[in-house]
């Protein structure tokens, strides 16, 4: 099994996550060109389905944060002004899903006796996703009103832009997010909840603890490093 908390295969994994969330992004601010506010129908489906994927509150946080990122750089060559701002396009972002992730967890716990764990995980992902879709379009919208004058108040701005950006962003995430991430879970082999790399991790910690015991067995307090150098110990113990 991958052990996906290695040092290299961690800082793969987030520039993998960086590089998906910010061709997702790419490809929103390409379809909405010319409307007055960026759409993140896909940006907001993968963000969601990283946070999600690895059972990680740390991945969660950091999708938010590629985010932000994502569209605060491509806020230059598609001329969206409000975006340039980072207390706009960057800082509400970090919010939203650390909110999602703690539902997502929250959820888990109240559907924990289910015995259709798909069932319980889907739930889990829909409720979640939903309140970071709130939570982003309350906190986005918010800064574009408080550092810009492009509308007069949080709710002009909402109904100005429910239509063609809240209602596709809503559907498509709410829809696609639990699928999506079930199905890269099964096909990384990641297990339904996600955590099978955290096993990963435990039974590597088993492996060595018996080592690190066998070792303690043969010198005492002294332990050797590695398979040979006890197998060693032992023939000069001999």
């Amino acid at each position: 099994m991958v052990n996906y908390d290695n040092k290299a295969l961690k800082v793969a994994r987030y520039a993998i996550m960086l590089a998906i969330i910010f061709v997702a992004t790419l490809l929103d601010r390409a379809i909405t060109i010319g409307l007055p506010i960026a759409g993140a129908t896909v940006e907001l489906l993968v963000t969601f389905a990283l946070c999600f994927l690895f059972d990680s509150w740390i991945d969660g946080f950091l999708a938010s944060v590629f985010m932000g990122l994502s569209s605060f750089i491509l806020a230059f060559p598609f001329a969206k002004i409000a975006s340039q701002n980072p207390l706009i396009s960057i800082v509400p972002r970090l919010f939203v899903t650390i909110a999602a992730f703690c539902v997502y967890k929250l959820i888990l716990l109240a559907t924990g006796k289910m015995r259709n764990k798909i069932i319980g995980q889907a739930i889990a992902m829909v409720i979640a996703t939903f309140v970071g879709l709130i939570t982003n379009t309350i906190l986005y919208m918010g800064a574009l009103t408080l550092f810009t004058d492009a509308y007069g108040s949080l709710v002009t701005a909402l109904q100005a832009v429910v239509i063609v950006n809240i209602l596709p962003e809503y559907l498509v995430a709410l829809l696609g997010v639990s699928p999506l991430v079930l199905g890269v879970r099964r096909g990384l082999k990641l297990g339904i909840d996600g955590n099978n790399w955290k096993l990963a991790l435990a039974n590597d910690a088993d492996i060595k603890g018996d080592i690190n015991g066998d070792a303690a067995v043969v010198n005492g307090n002294d332990t050797p490093t590695s398979n040979i150098e006890i197998a060693k110990d032992k023939e000069d113990k001999q």
